[in-house]
C-alpha cells in the first residue's frame, strides 16, 4: 500500500484541493445572497459551510507538506521579534479561544527578542501545537503560550490543563494519544518538523497533577547590523486567501467562528 500512496497520494490531493475550490468559490457566491436574507438560520448552515471549507484546507495543507523530503522546504529566513509574534498571535488566538470556552493567555520574559528565521512557519508551528492545547482544555478549560529566554535559546511552552496523557503513553507513544484536529495527527509532526528545520526540537511534558506542555526550544539567532526587520503579518495567507489562525485552528473552534462577518 504504501508505494501506491507515495506514487497516487499527490494525485489525490490535487483532486481534492479542485473541488475544495468548487466549495470554496461556491460559499463566496452564497455569501451576499444569505447576509441579504438577514435568516439567521441562513447565515448558520454558511457557518457550517465555511468551518468543512477551513477543516479541509488545513488537513490538505498537512498532508501536502507531509509529503515533502526531508529539508524541505527551504526556510525563507529573515530578522523577526519572536516576542512581536507571540502576542500577535494571542490578540488574535484569545477570543476565538473563548468562542470554544477556552481561557487563552501569554506571558514573556522579554518584550522584544530578535532573531533570524521563517515566521510563517514558526507561526504555523505554534498554532499547530495550540490547537493541540485548546481541543485537550475543552469547554471550561485553561490553555496558554509563555516565551522565555535561556540564554541562546528561546523557549515557547504551549500549555493546557487537560486531563494529560494517560498511563500507556510510554507504550504506545504521546503523540499517538494526542488529540488531532487535523484529522490525520500530522500537526504534532509538522511542529517538529518545524523546530528542527530552525535548528531546535520539540518534546512534551506531563505537568504536574493535570494537563500536558509542548516545550520548543530555538537557538537565537540576532540579526545582523545591515538586516532588515519586519514585523511578522498574520493577515490573510497569500497562498489562499485564507486566515492562517482560522486554518489552523478550525478543527477546534465552534462554527460560529465562522460566520460570513467573521471569514470575509
Amino acid at each position: 500500500m504504501e508505494p501506491l500512496l507515495e506514487e497516487w497520494g499527490p494525485l489525490l490531493v490535487e483532486q481534492l484541493r479542485e473541488q475544495l475550490n468548487n466549495l470554496t468559490a461556491a460559499a463566496q457566491l452564497l455569501t451576499p445572497v444569505v447576509q441579504e436574507s438577514g435568516e439567521e438560520r441562513h447565515r448558520q448552515y454558511l457557518a457550517i459551510l465555511n468551518q468543512s471549507v477551513y477543516r479541509m484546507t488545513r488537513t490538505l495543507n498537512n498532508a501536502e507538506y507531509a509529503q515533502l523530503p526531508e529539508g524541505e522546504p527551504a526556510l525563507r529566513r529573515a530578522p523577526l521579534d519572536l516576542a512581536g509574534l507571540c502576542r500577535e498571535l494571542e490578540r488574535q488566538v484569545t477570543p476565538l479561544a473563548a468562542l470554544a470556552g477556552v481561557q487563552f493567555s501569554y506571558e514573556e520574559e522579554r518584550a522584544c527578542l530578535l532573531t533570524v528565521g521563517d515566521a510563517a512557519l514558526l507561526r504555523r508551528m505554534l498554532l499547530n501545537l495550540i490547537a493541540n492545547a485548546l481541543g485537550a482544555a475543552g469547554s471550561g478549560g485553561q490553555a496558554g503560550l509563555r516565551l522565555a529566554d535561556a540564554r541562546s535559546a528561546a523557549v515557547l511552552t504551549v500549555w493546557d490543563n487537560g486531563p494529560g496523557l494517560p498511563p500507556c503513553a510510554e507504550e504506545r507513544g504521546a503523540e499517538s494519544l494526542l488529540r488531532r484536529p487535523d484529522g490525520l495527527g500530522l500537526g504534532l509532526s509538522i511542529a517538529r518538523r518545524v523546530a528542527s528545520l530552525h535548528g531546535g526540537a520539540l518534546v512534551l511534558e506531563q505537568r504536574e497533577g493535570r494537563g500536558l506542555r509542548s516545550v520548543v526550544s530555538l537557538p537565537v539567532c540576532p540579526p545582523e547590523r545591515n538586516q532588515m526587520l519586519k514585523t511578522p503579518q498574520m493577515g490573510c495567507d497569500p497562498t489562499g486567501g485564507f486566515s492562517p489562525v482560522l486554518v489552523e485552528l478550525s478543527g477546534v473552534l465552534p462554527y460560529q467562528a465562522f460566520l460570513p462577518e467573521d471569514v470575509e
